[in-house]
């Protein structure tokens, strides 16, 4: 798959993530939710607190669409905030979350934008919370983000004109596997899954990927 794939491979991804982990969660927290609709995709009869975490502007219009749309918003928390200004587990708690009990977080297409404080800070205060909560997020490769090749500086500077450049990536030095989980640890978390976008061989290294951490018990 290429890159113009990621997309449709993201959405795969965490929607299997969501089916196998929603039997064994009681919270269900969407973070950087952006545009997603899984919280109101849910089985009937599920029974989860389900919590958006996203910058105020974005839910505004997001929820105006929704409105619209004739959605409803109903068992939906939204928490305003952003990763990089505030400190949004606080804004999460003072919403309602709890901590003690095992959750699922989502944080698709999210990290390449964080710088690494930012990253680093969210996943050490997942791995915080109660045992056997997990967090499923994708990542690019450290490479994508400070390549000098002609190709991802031109890239970079499109996508810096969104404002919202590239900041952050994990080594692929091959295995990635043992990068994403050395990362995973310094941060307090156990690597269960993780899935590389594209191929990985001696010629040619995954510039981006996908990832399940674990808290591990106590």
């Amino acid at each position: 798959p290429t890159m113009q794939h990621q997309p449709g491979a993201r959405t795969t991804y965490y929607d299997a993530a969501l089916q196998k982990y929603l039997p064994n969660i009681d919270q269900f927290v969407m973070l950087g939710a952006g545009f997603d609709t899984r919280a109101y995709r849910l089985p009937p009869g599920t029974h989860i607190r389900c919590f958006e975490v996203d910058t105020p502007n974005t839910q505004a219009f997001k929820r105006e669409m929704l409105r619209r749309a004739g959605v409803a918003e109903a068992g939906v928390i939204y928490v305003p905030t952003s990763f990089q200004e505030n400190d949004w587990f606080e804004q999460l708690l003072v919403a309602g979350f709890d901590p003690t009990k095992p959750s699922l977080f989502t944080w698709e297409s999210v990290t390449m934008y964080l710088d690494r404080e930012a990253v680093e800070h969210t996943l050490r205060t997942i791995a915080g919370t109660a045992a056997g909560t997990v967090v499923a997020f994708d990542y690019f490769a450290a490479e994508l983000v400070t390549s000098q090749s002609l190709f991802m500086r031109y890239a970079r500077a499109v996508i810096k004109l969104t404002g919202e450049p590239f900041r952050f990536g994990i080594d692929n030095t091959p295995p990635v596997r043992e990068r994403v989980a050395e990362f995973l640890a310094a941060c307090g978390l156990v690597l269960e899954e993780q899935r590389n976008f594209g191929a990985e061989t001696e010629q040619q290294r995954a510039m981006a990927g996908f990832a399940i951490a674990r808290v591990p018990t106590k």
